[in-house]
């Protein structure tokens, strides 16, 4: 009997070191689903800055994007200043995120494509209504 009174206690202290580690785990995702919301908020204020900033930059350097009559310089065509955008913003975002500690080797193709969508969208969206 008193064998079996050992193993009780062994079995005890065995569900006491597993409901601990429950404890720790459920912390541990706790603490990941915050990192992962704060990570994803950062993902989307970055670009939505960026994209204003470009907005604002492309109507103070080249306005309305056509030449006025006898003014020097090239025009661009949207498409040119569009692929502009697009490859500075992808190397500020991949230059800057780490600095905010977030790992851009865990990047995937989907997301540098949602990043750049809010990019290029608010700097579209900035550059018509300051057109207007």
């Amino acid at each position: 009997m008193a064998k079996k009174k050992k193993s009780k206690k062994k079995k005890s202290k065995a569900t006491t070191k597993t409901e601990e580690e429950d404890t720790q785990i459920a912390v541990d995702k706790e603490t990941d689903k915050k990192k992962v919301h704060i990570d994803g908020i950062i993902k989307t204020l970055l670009p939505a800055a960026l994209g204003v900033v470009f907005g604002f930059l492309c109507y103070s350097a080249l306005g309305t994007g056509a030449p006025e009559e006898g003014a020097p310089g090239m025009i661009y065509p949207w498409y040119f200043v569009m692929t502009i955008v697009i490859g500075v913003t992808i190397l500020v975002q991949k230059y800057v995120y780490p600095f905010m500690k977030i790992d851009v080797q865990n990047f995937e193709g989907k997301d540098w494509i949602y990043v750049e969508f809010i990019t290029v969208d608010l700097w579209l969206v900035t550059w018509t209504i300051l057109l207007n």
